[in-house]
């Protein structure tokens, strides 16, 4: 059974007790976009569509999180009727659901006249013409509404089922074309549903990871690539032994460390732009790659950042240790592919975490034992030394 797709409407009306001044400003922050844009662009649209998805409850907790910030929002149903432009006040709004504005009309908040056209298209007409939903799927009528509208108390927020429209009305000649712009000109401004940050991640000990935790991430990628690297080392160099030819061995060995780079480039490089956007080292430490932005990188960018790790590594170093001291915690492969490793908690579209998720016991282990072996096999080579002697 398919899910039922559901969407968040941003209603453009500020909950009692709240100040606009304060509320788009934190919805802004909430949504990390920029704060003009939210102003200038997504308010004087409202009623419009934040969001949509499957997931009714991710949805829900946007809902909560809207509240928090004193902006009214709605979620309701989003079916085979689409979405829709409405001109409301003058100006286009929207898209909304069919679903809301055919409330907006039951409730008689809105006329059965407004103009709407769907998304995409450039055919405005009066809301009423349009053809009326399945009847098996109409709910009974709702009671009448009240003569005002009444704020809803706080957590009365559901999703909304569609409601049959009101009786068409009698339309003058005036009413049954309206020359307004394309609605496509308006387009979704969260990325067709998906909520994309295009505001910069600012700096702060709860998003970025530092230098140690990193560490122990890569310490735990080296270890599985060189499990791997071994194994195909193994394999070829048994069957360059077989031939007993010196050139034969020379090339199975250069083969050898070829197929070595591919396995470190593809595992990095993948890994970090795929869906878990984070190396099995770095899902071990709740840590992932992405762009300046917050969103997934693209491979592109990961086998970028992957070989920019040899200017890291060949400047003694310096560039890994970057990480610890500049503001973002960037390497300087990092600073070339304009890429970040923050903690898996920062996700598009959700507040910013403000507690930093202390480190993992096994990292602190890994990083331990690891950084502990090179000086102890000093110290044991330097002692064998010694007694040879």
């Amino acid at each position: 059974m398919e899910n039922t797709k559901h969407a968040l409407v941003l209603t453009g009306i500020v909950l009692p007790g709240h100040a606009a001044e304060s509320v788009w400003p934190a919805l802004a922050s909430y949504f990390r976009m920029e704060p003009d844009k939210v102003s200038a662009q997504l308010v004087p649209r409202a009623p419009v569509t934040l969001k949509e998805s499957d997931d009714l409850g991710k949805l829900q907790g946007l809902q909560d999180g809207l509240r928090g910030i004193g902006a009214e929002s709605e979620i309701h149903v989003l079916d085979e009727r689409g979405s829709l432009f409405a001109v409301v006040g003058g100006k286009p709004r929207g898209p909304v659901p069919h679903a809301f504005i055919e409330r907006k009309v039951a409730t008689g908040d809105w006329s059965g006249n407004v103009e709407v056209a769907k998304v995409g298209e450039n055919n405005w007409g009066p809301f009423s013409r349009l053809s009326p939903p399945p009847a098996a799927a109409v709910p009974p009528p709702p009671p009448a509404p009240p003569a005002f509208r009444a704020e809803p108390p706080p957590g009365a927020y559901q999703p909304i089922e569609p409601r049959a429209a009101a009786a068409p009305p009698v339309l003058t000649a005036a009413e049954e074309y309206s020359p307004y712009a394309n609605p496509t000109e308006y387009s979704d401004p969260v990325n067709s549903g998906e909520i994309l940050s295009d505001e910069p991640l600012p700096a702060g000990e709860a998003i970025h990871a530092g230098f140690w935790r990193r560490t122990s991430a890569y310490l735990i990628d080296s270890f599985l690539i060189g499990i791997a690297n071994f194994i195909v080392s193994f394999i070829l160099g048994f069957a360059g032994a077989m031939t007993g030819s010196a050139e034969v061995a020379l090339g199975v060995n250069l083969l050898a460390s070829l197929v070595g780079i591919v396995i470190g480039w593809l595992y990095f490089a993948k890994l970090e732009a795929g869906d878990a956007q984070a190396t099995l080292g770095k899902r071990a430490m709740q840590l992932k790659v992405v762009n300046e932005f917050g969103n997934r990188i693209s491979f592109a960018r990961a086998t970028g950042r992957h070989f920019g790790k040899i200017l890291s590594g060949i400047i003694l170093g310096i560039g890994f240790f970057m990480v610890g001291f500049t503001e973002r915690k960037q390497g300087l492969h990092d600073m070339l592919a304009s890429t970040f490793v923050v903690f898996d908690t920062v996700q598009p579209g959700q507040p910013l975490p403000t507690d930093r998720s202390p480190m993992p016991w096994y990292g602190w282990l890994i990083n331990i034992v690891c950084l502990s072996l090179p000086p102890l096999f000093f110290l044991a080579a330097m002692a064998f030394v010694a007694a040879m002697r």
